[in-house]
């Protein structure tokens, strides 16, 4: 009976969770990595049973490998490639390491040189190194290929010759070379096996397998870890064919080259994506279905809320609801940047140019609030800036007070096939008006017209627009309307999914001018041309609720649970506050090591309820304490059952 009944509460769970984010399209920028126990040996030839248990994706040449960063293109070369790319890439963890496998589907394999094109081939990878301190973290390389270039290996060029090991922890003496203690070679290491005959197009080749063993404890991921760890990469894949025609082939000038990406064509972070390589020690080749990738960040729906006043004040009732969505943003602190979802907490960042010569000490970096909802084809954003400096320098990007939103449209692709990034920008003018910047420049920009972007500010009562800092300000308000019919969604929001970055401006002058500065600080993407954009869903089944205002100020900080309890994998947990202020979730598991740090942001009193998810941990008990600024505290138990 206890049995029939305990799968009767883990089916009604995983009904449940296929409610929370069931009508979400499933991630194409995530992929699990299942964890195995059994060895792996590194050979090129796959021949373990568990890669037979591997999750795959298809990376093609042609088509769509995956929103929002995936692309191809023929490098400039003006020829259709008639053998284009058509590779399977898989993943696997074992202990420390991660495994991919890539099966690649080709007719001539072979090295070739740079300058452009690239007339070289094979797999050019980036892993974030969260293991620096940096913010964001810096992309490493791996770089594995037929390259013949004098910088990289002349020898994969010879006939019959393996790919070379390239990029920053390779070399010729990989195994004797180390980097930070570690052997370059335990860094990263690859065999290949080929069917057919490198560097000769007159054997028709009919392709090759490569294998990749991947250090994550080097970059300081923890596969190991309890509540699982997200591995932030990408992978392109680079074919030049038909270049080493000697004669025998009676079909001439047919040289192609073609590369094809899952994210990001490079090694570093100017570009649109990154893949999110999901691990967790309860993930394994055995262990079934695999857990549902929650989004970065949900968007509630307005509900019977009407759409609010547009006047650049955040006033109005929808934008007080306490489970209106918000985000934090304040340069300098690591704490709010830490507490980003996923991947943001190491692809945000943030930047202290140099003004008027120098780097002057920041003063004023006060916490601004992003707020946001959607009411129909429309995305609002609300702006709360409690700057005491608030001023007027449109000239440098390094002196300006504003913000821009960087959001990816789903109907243009530039000529690497990615999908296009507007810069939604805008500052604050002499007047306090919002001036329009970057792609909503009103003297030509791809929005000059308002069509598809309004913006309004609205300065707080005691702020004056200077460039002296003689009193102190009260900061300003601002809002943005976004018709997503103009980015390509169809009506009724399209499939919800937005990929959105958002970057705060703050500029301080002061007299004596040496005391100015500039900040910028921003969540996940700071540029259209950098990779950070937030995997954001429109939930039509989250709703704000006019109720939610209506009740009278508790008077006391108190937790009412969460429901529902056990759950999978994720609960609601509900609470109360007297007065408004910054609130942080930390969870922790049976053995009180903290797992996971969520910033719920600056909430308001009242009734508050926040979703949790927990599909990158293992079953079991946790506990899970609240906190406020004032280091008031309420502690709950919850159970996942998986």
């Amino acid at each position: 009976m206890k049995k029939n009944l305990l799968a009767f509460v883990v089916c009604l769970l995983a009904i449940s969770a296929v409610t929370a984010y069931g009508q979400m399209i499933k991630r194409t920028d995530a992929i699990w990595a299942r964890t195995t126990t059994n060895p792996i040996t590194l050979d090129g030839k796959l021949n373990e049973a568990d890669w037979a248990k591997a999750e795959s994706l298809q990376v093609k040449f042609g088509v769509d490998n995956g929103m929002p960063g995936s692309g191809y293109n023929t490098d400039g070369w003006p020829v259709t490639p008639t053998d284009p790319i058509n590779a399977t890439v898989k993943f696997l963890v074992n202990g420390d390491s991660l495994y991919i496998a890539l099966i690649a589907k080709d007719s001539s394999i072979g090295a070739g040189k740079w300058p452009g094109p690239a007339q070289w081939e094979g797999v050019l990878m980036r892993i974030i190194n969260k293991a620096s301190t940096n913010r964001p973290a810096p992309a490493s390389e791996i770089f594995y290929a037929w390259c013949s270039e004098d910088w990289a290996d002349p020898a994969t060029a010879k006939v019959g010759a393996m790919p070379g090991y390239l990029g920053a922890y390779s070399g010729n003496n990989r195994w004797t070379d180390s980097s930070n203690g570690v052997l370059k070679a335990q860094i990263w290491d690859a065999m290949t096996t080929v069917d057919g005959l490198t560097n000769a197009d007159s054997i028709i080749d009919k392709g090759y397998v490569m294998e990749f063993k991947i250090n994550l404890k080097f970059f300081g991921y923890n596969a190991k870890a309890t509540a699982g760890d997200i591995v932030v990469t990408s992978l392109a894949i680079y074919d030049a064919d038909w270049q080493w025609y000697r004669g025998a082939d009676t079909v001439k000038n047919r040289f192609a080259i073609n590369k094809a990406w899952v994210q990001c064509p490079w090694s570093n972070n100017n570009s649109n994506g990154h893949l999110n390589v999901c691990v967790n020690p309860s993930v394994t080749t055995t262990s079934g279905a695999l857990p549902t990738v929650a989004p970065d960040l949900v968007i509630p729906g307005a509900g019977s809320y009407a759409a609010p006043v547009f006047d650049g004040k955040l006033d109005d009732a929808v934008w007080q609801n306490a489970s209106v969505g918000k985000l934090l943003m304040r340069y300098g602190s690591s704490t709010i940047r830490n507490a980003y979802p996923g991947a943001m907490a190491y692809l945000s960042g943030q930047y202290q140019p140099q003004v008027n010569g120098g780097l002057a000490a920041v003063t004023d970096a006060d916490t601004a609030t992003v707020k946001y909802f959607y009411k129909g084809d429309t995305l609002y954003l609300g702006f709360n800036v409690k700057d005491k400096v608030v001023q007027s320098i449109p000239g440098t990007m390094d002196r300006w007070d504003g913000f821009r939103v960087t959001l990816t449209s789903r109907d243009s692709r530039n000529g690497d096939s990615v999908l296009n990034v507007r810069s939604l920008a805008f500052i604050l003018d002499s007047a306090g008006n919002a001036m329009r910047m970057e792609d909503l420049y009103t003297k030509g920009g791809w929005d000059s017209t308002g069509a598809a972007v309004q913006v309004k500010t609205a300065l707080n009562t005691g702020t004056t627009v200077d460039t002296l800092g003689l009193t102190a300000d009260k900061g300003y308000t601002a809002e943005m309307k976004i018709n997503l019919r103009q980015f390509g969604y169809p009506a009724g929001r399209g499939d919800g999914v937005l990929f959105l970055g958002v970057t705060y401006f703050d500029g301080d002058s002061f007299d004596p001018w040496t005391s100015s500065y500039g900040t910028r600080s921003w969540f996940g993407r700071e540029t259209a041309g950098n990779d950070g954009g937030a995997w954001m869903w429109m939930d039509p089944t989250t709703a704000l609720s006019v109720s939610q205002n209506g009740a009278a100020t508790p008077k006391e900080f108190k937790l009412y649970g969460n429901y529902p309890n056990p759950f999978n994998p994720t609960t609601n947990i509900k609470f109360s506050l007297p007065q408004t202020t910054e609130v942080t979730l930390q969870v922790f598991d049976v053995l009180g090591r903290l797992v996971a740090t969520q910033s719920l942001g600056v909430r308001q009193p009242g009734d508050q309820e926040v979703a949790f998810n927990a599909s990158r941990f293992a079953s079991g008990v946790y506990t899970y304490r609240l906190r406020t600024a004032a280091n008031q505290v309420v502690v709950g138990r919850m159970m996942l059952v998986k």
